[in-house]
């Protein structure tokens, strides 16, 4: 190869990563945006893609700069803290080049900074105005722009959010609604107050009619104080005559797995392609634990149609794809239900002393989910999660003893088979004695010791939750029966001492079972 086309190759490569830059600001979601970045990564040296960052770190906008981030996670850090760091300590650079810089250190990287490396900056609203502009303007074709800007804000103290705050009135009313939305489910209390009551200032302009929408989608996404101010908002905005009217949930679906034994199941619920979209739908997906909260959620609201669910009739199994070639079964549901599902997830999240932390995309795309009315439950379905009653006279062993044999033959309990299974794995190798031991009283001596976990309790919780959702799947497929055993074993989960339930104890002998049988094939 000659000088020359060494050049001509380099400069190829340097235009194609541009190119391969510039795609990160078009991504619609978080994987799309990480997908795009590990593809950057795979395709061009390390070298090349740090000279493009840095080329790039005074860009305005949010999303590119996140991509940035997530770049930069993936190169060696011994050449890349110390290139951001000489950025973010030059003066001759861009106030937003050196944020930017220590945006990614920070966040992306873990790298401590010293608040005084950035001091001279103090006072640049200008620049941050320009930026919080840019966004607006750029969210209008993708609004994950916004997410990104509220995200990166979040890295910040509550002075940068008040800053951020007092820039937004800056901006037409209009404009302020959705950012308001998005940093009034700011973990910080504080930031999230200001942001819902200057929200709750707007609803006074009639001519701004996302307000209420944005107001009632607030009321099932914020702990119960704040909503319930949003609540008091909206009932005045209907004295005044603005009521907002939900939209009907036509073409609105959702599907539900089969609960894990820690009670964690997926919901995905999916908006098929409207007559102004034909050929995108929505897919929202959460994984839920109703003891607990949302754990996960993964969003798209431009999912092309060859990739959505074929929607079937309620009650219905529905195989689904994932990337990487997996196939899981998911039940269709009613609609209704699948939010209740969420609904009852979250409300069980703000009651806990430390609520676990709302999921970032879950926060940007939940208007989706609660722009309808609220959800509720149909009657023939609420006593499957009432709460049981107490037992003076115990359980009917004997009816929970069957209740367990029919419920474990049962497909959805294969997980809860593999956990048995597990239990068994990670147990210290047994002595002589205990070897010699029937699985019988070899299962009790186990559970007897799970009894003494301090997390046991919430072990059992777990469990009978999981159990609670089981029968709910097991209804919604037409299987009364099991759905019985299901409810029946989840009202003794919590009450009985593990190695006096049945269904534990049969669990454990069956795992124990299923591992002798591995282990014998594997010696063959």
């Amino acid at each position: 190869m000659t000088k020359d086309d060494g050049i001509i190759n380099t400069f190829q490569q340097r235009r194609q990563l541009e190119e391969a830059i510039a795609a990160l600001a078009a991504a619609q979601n978080e994987a799309k945006l990480i997908q795009t970045a590990r593809e950057i990564v795979d395709q061009f040296p390390a070298d090349l893609i740090l000279a493009g960052i840095q080329r790039h770190l005074g860009d305005a906008n949010s999303q590119l700069r996140g991509g940035l981030g997530h770049l930069c996670a993936l190169l060696p850090p011994d050449a890349t803290v110390p290139a951001l760091r000489a950025v973010a300590a030059n003066r001759q650079k861009t106030p937003v080049e050196r944020t930017t810089a220590v945006l990614i250190l920070e966040r992306y990287l873990g790298e401590a900074i010293s608040p005084g490396l950035l001091g001279d900056l103090a006072g640049t609203d200008d620049v941050a105005f320009q930026s919080l502009i840019e966004a607006v303007e750029e969210a209008r074709s993708n609004r994950h722009i916004l997410l990104e800007y509220v995200t990166q804000m979040e890295q910040h103290g509550v002075d940068v959010a008040f800053m951020v705050l007092d820039l937004l009135d800056r901006l037409a009313p209009h404009d302020r609604v959705e950012l308001l939305r998005l940093i009034a489910q700011d973990a910080r209390p504080q930031v999230a107050n200001a942001a819902l009551a200057r929200l709750v200032a707007l609803a006074g302009l009639p001519e701004i009619d996302a307000v209420p929408r944005a107001l009632h989608t607030l009321t099932f996404s914020l702990p119960p104080a704040l909503a319930s101010q949003a609540e008091r908002t909206l009932r005045k905005l209907q004295f005044s005559g603005q009521r907002y009217q939900p939209p009907p949930s036509d073409g609105w679906r959702a599907l539900m797995s089969a609960a894990d034994p820690g009670g964690y199941f997926s919901v995905w619920v999916i908006q098929e392609p409207r007559e102004e979209a034909p050929d995108i739908g929505v897919l929202l997906g959460f994984v839920l634990g109703i003891h607990e909260g949302i754990l996960q959620f993964f969003g798209n609201e431009t999912m092309e149609r060859s990739q959505l669910p074929t929607r079937h009739d309620a009650g219905q199994l529905v195989e689904v794809g994932d990337i990487h070639g997996q196939t899981t079964v998911l039940l269709e549901i009613p609609f209704a239900v699948g939010r209740w599902l969420v609904l009852s997830a979250l409300d069980v999240q703000w009651q806990k002393d430390e609520p676990l932390p709302l999921p970032g995309e879950y926060r940007l795309y939940n208007d989706l989910l609660w722009q309808h009315a609220s959800p509720v439950l149909p009657a023939e379905l609420a006593p499957l999660f009432a709460e049981p009653e107490s037992r003076s006279q115990g359980f009917d062993m004997g009816a929970l003893a069957s209740a367990a044999e029919g419920l474990l033959k049962h497909p959805i309990m294969t997980s809860w088979l593999g956990w048995a299974t597990s239990i068994w794995s990670s147990l210290q190798p047994f002595s002589s004695e205990q070897r010699e031991m029937a699985a019988g009283a070899l299962t009790r001596l186990v559970l007897q010791e799970l009894d003494t976990l301090p997390h046991r309790d919430q072990l059992m919780r777990g469990m009978a939750t999981g159990l609670r959702v089981q029968a709910l799947w097991l209804t919604l497929h037409q299987e009364p029966d099991a759905a019985g055993y299901a409810t029946l074993l989840s009202h003794a989960m919590e009450a009985l001492p593990a190695h006096k339930n049945p269904l534990l104890v049969l669990m454990l002998e069956k795992g124990l079972g299923m591992l002798g049988n591995a282990r014998g094939k594997a010696r063959k």
